[in-house]
């Protein structure tokens, strides 16, 4: 990918697959990956089928692959959203923290996922030129999110320089793997309070504007969803969505929220 600067998790992908190549004897080329050999990796690895459907969608999105549509995996289902009083504590837990650039750091997680849907890349790379003065926008992986209250606010406080990071702007090795997750699992909270997930915190979003009724292809836009296959991920969670594949690709196609 000359002059693309790839993600962690698109990295292991790579080395996943060259492994795969030198284990075959066969010469790899990252600007050129074979389809065929993509496909022959999906359906031989011994990866989790939801790790498939995740190195199949980096294949398709990242690498233009697009010969693997009809490989089906079955992925794990979405975690639950976090309730509103789940949410009120997870800013409290953040607000308590006993330093400025982590109360700011965790509010800036926390409002970045949940109110703007942001994935664990994402959040790790939004500046503050990303984000609108009152914070209501965010512009993410050339997606454009509207933030409601009280994220929007939330944001908004923490706006800075504009090429600042909101997340933890001074640490080093901003790419290091379980870089939000490790920072999340350091917060001083009490045993019995929720645990901030990046995965939960991305159900909220998806479900918060599912139950605005958005229209299903601004619902997929707003949440940088390539295929409206995956949210199928989603739909034991979102009250009234078709429970087949088929089902959401004929929501899609007649325009209906």
């Amino acid at each position: 990918m000359a002059g693309k600067r790839l993600n962690a998790r698109t990295e292991s992908v790579l080395r996943a697959i060259k492994s795969f190549h030198d284990s075959n004897g066969l010469r790899f080329d990252s600007l050129n990956i074979d389809p065929d050999m993509a496909r022959a990796y999906l359906v031989n690895s011994m990866l989790t089928p939801s790790t498939k459907g995740t190195y199949r969608w980096i294949f398709s999105s990242t690498f233009s692959i697009d010969a693997l549509g009809d490989l089906s995996f079955t992925g794990s289902k979405a975690p639950k959203p976090y309730s509103m009083d789940e949410r009120a504590e997870l800013i409290s837990i953040a607000r308590s923290q006993n330093k400025a650039w982590r109360r700011s750091s965790a509010l800036a997680m926390i409002a970045l996922s949940i109110g703007a849907g942001c994935r664990a890349h994402e959040l790790n790379n939004v500046k503050g030129r990303d984000l609108t003065t009152d914070g209501s926008h965010l512009v993410v992986d050339n997606r454009a999110v509207r933030v409601k209250y009280p994220w929007n606010e939330v944001l908004a406080s923490l706006k800075q320089e504009e090429d600042k990071f909101l997340f933890h702007p001074n640490a080093p090795g901003r790419d290091t793997k379980n870089f939000i997750c490790g920072f999340a699992s350091d917060l001083t909270k009490d045993p019995a309070s929720p645990r901030f997930q990046i995965a939960r915190a991305r159900s909220s979003f998806i479900c918060d504007r599912w139950n605005e009724a958005l229209p299903l292809r601004e619902l997929l836009e707003t949440t940088g969803i390539r295929q409206v296959e995956s949210l199928m991920r989603y739909v034991h969670l979102l009250d009234g969505a078709p429970g087949t594949k088929a089902g959401l690709r004929h929501m899609l196609a007649k325009g209906n929220p």
